[in-house]
């Protein structure tokens, strides 16, 4: 689980730069001070402040001593240089001030910009590589692009909170400190005079914040369901667009953006009541100075002259801008301890569990599946009381009616998904004791709809193998039937597929995805209608093919069209997800039983 005071740990390889950024801006904030005192001399010039009857000033502890002892020494330099030139020096002074507060500002920006966008990297990889090791069941339950929002949107809301959480350490108590100090030393009772009236203004912004964080939250979940709209409509654009079904997607999408819409009108107006609420505050605490610094003046209860009430309403101000800072981020910090909420959701879920696995075996003996039973998550059991044997070199169908838990039981092989109950074993080793890795490098799998990245064809054949040399590449596209037409290609192999393939006819995708899991010579194969997405031609090469390289190998086809499984070694028919019977083609036809009759089906069709 990700908090706020871990992204401090994901910043430890940025540890120089933060010390830079607080240590530049502790220099803008000198500087920031410094150019308003240039500008004193100005006040008492243009003011006209009486010089004639100054009196030497002896420095003592008390911060009245200092402010007079300043406010004398700057007369003698005025009554020493006169005022024409007084003010061409100063003039200096106050561009070099604001000219190296600005280049510090410049350099702890150029710290923080390598920062906020290094542990945003961290935090993105690290949940990226979190999302590829959750199981395949956790894909079943979250949308697509639910997902996709937490990857991107919630992310941006954490990195603009993570701005926020490095300006509130780093740079907004500096910028507050150093002014505060200054004005104590310009006068004690006026600044705490302000302090008592500040923690007004930080009652009624948290009162908002609260607020903030619940619809900030109820917004990112709304942007989720756009976005899983988008997805779903753009993954189906032929069948929307097949079926006249444009209106309805606009109209479906309209319900769920204008209701994300009402949401953010919220949440932004709450956010952005944060700069004018801090700054009305302030503005009544400047009434309140004035009203009591004059009383204070007009009393002669205090050193300040004119020009040095001037220059602490000045420096006051400069208050302002970081207290709205301040206000700004803990308002970012609401908002994005929402998102924050969102991404731990995907990184406290449990993944595959793969420590301490032993290495797979040779594979000389059988695959045995032992009383297995499987449910997806809570639900009921859709694999019940499954036995089964598969001795190495046998091919295997799985056949029957549609949900009767097929793809379901080839997937518990490789452990996409673990068993309620029951036990996998290959050559006696229980599958759960084996590493991960190890035991999916023993299968090569074909899905029913070939699955490719957008990338060479070289590389998706290769995929999670780089090591395979160039014939063993083409030896697999040969024994797929695709060298041919990767050849054609404009690079060959070289040449980049497109986004799912899209660049290759369906034919070519599947028989592309099965050269891919032919080419690292797994032992056994894991084929789910591996010839369904075919033209008649390309299935008879492909089918030819496939018995080719399934001759020496353990073979698990799932198959609808029982034409292609004829030949297999071993039936067996799921029905309901138990096993209804299983034996040859020969042996299930003379039973007269479930198989019969779907294969007196598919040929009457």
């Amino acid at each position: 689980m990700l908090k706020f005071k871990d992204i401090f740990k994901l910043a430890r390889p940025y540890r120089l730069q933060l010390r830079l950024f607080f240590g530049f801006n502790v220099f803008a904030a000198l500087f920031n001070v410094v150019s308003i005192g240039v500008i004193i001399p100005f006040l008492k010039v243009i003011f006209k402040e009486n010089l004639d009857d100054l009196q030497p000033v002896e420095l003592t502890s008390s911060s009245d001593s200092w402010l007079a002892y300043f406010d004398y020494q700057t007369s003698i330099k005025i009554l020493e240089w006169g005022q024409s030139q007084t003010l061409i020096y100063f003039s200096v002074g106050l561009v070099l001030a604001f000219l190296l507060k600005n280049l510090f500002v410049y350099l702890s920006f150029y710290n923080l910009a390598y920062i906020r966008s290094g542990v945003v990297r961290d935090i993105r990889e690290r949940l990226y590589n979190h999302i590829l090791r959750l199981p395949l069941g956790y894909f079943n339950k979250e949308k697509r692009g639910d997902t996709l929002s937490r990857f991107t949107n919630d992310v941006k809301e954490v990195e603009w909170s993570l701005l926020g959480v490095i300006e509130l350490y780093f740079k907004h108590p500096v910028a507050i400190l150093i002014p505060l100090i200054t004005m104590f030393v310009m006068s004690y009772q006026l600044t705490l005079f302000v302090l008592i009236v500040l923690p007004v203004s930080g009652y009624l912004i948290s009162r908002i914040g609260k607020r903030l964080k619940q619809a900030a939250q109820a917004g990112q979940e709304k942007l989720a369901d756009v976005l899983s709209h988008l997805e779903e409509s753009l993954h189906g654009i032929k069948i929307i667009k097949a079926f006249g079904a444009i209106k309805d997607k606009e109209e479906g999408f309209k319900v769920q953006n204008d209701e994300h819409f009402r949401l953010m009108v919220k949440v932004n107006r709450k956010e952005l009541l944060a700069s004018p609420l801090s700054e009305f505050m302030s503005s009544i605490v400047i009434a309140s100075l004035l009203i009591y610094t004059g009383s204070l003046i007009l009393n002669k209860e205090s050193a300040l002259t004119g020009s040095l009430l001037i220059a602490y309403i000045i420096i006051f101000s400069q208050l302002i801008p970081p207290a709205k800072g301040i206000t700004e981020a803990f308002f970012r910090l609401k908002k994005g301890a929402a998102s924050l909420d969102r991404i731990n959701d995907v990184l406290v879920a449990e993944v595959e569990k793969d420590k301490d696995g032993l290495p797979a075996p040779d594979f000389s003996q059988s695959i045995e599946l032992k009383d297995v039973n499987f449910a997806y998550g809570d639900g009921p059991l859709v694999l019940k009381d499954i036995n089964l044997s598969i001795r190495k070199g046998e091919t295997v169908a799985l056949v029957g009616p549609s949900g009767g838990g097929k793809s379901t039981l080839a997937d518990l092989i490789p452990r996409f998904h673990e068993l309620k109950s029951g036990s996998i074993t290959i050559d006696g080793q229980n599958i759960r004791n084996i590493e991960l890795y190890s035991l999916r490098k023993m299968m090569g799998i074909v899905t029913q709809d070939a699955i490719l990245f957008n990338d060479t064809a070289a590389n998706n054949i290769k995929m999670g193998d780089y090591y395979l040399s160039g014939d063993q590449l083409m030896t697999a596209a040969k024994v797929a039937n695709a060298h041919e037409f990767i050849r054609e290609m404009p690079d060959s192999y070289n040449t980049n597929i497109g986004e799912k393939g899209m660049n290759l006819s369906g034919g070519q995708r599947q028989r592309m995805s099965i050269a891919r899991a032919v080419a690292c010579e797994p032992p056994i194969l894991i084929l789910d209608e591996a010839t369904s997405a075919l033209d008649t031609e390309s299935e008879k090469m492909v089918q030819d093919a496939l018995e080719n390289v399934m001759k020496d190998r353990t073979s698990i086809v799932i198959a609808h069209r029982l034409s292609t499984i004829q030949n297999a070694d071993k039936i067996v028919v799921l029905d309901k997800g138990q096993i209804a019977e299983q034996g040859t083609h020969a042996e299930l036809m003379a039973k007269g039983g479930i198989y019969k009759k779907l294969v007196d089906l598919q040929t009457f069709s």
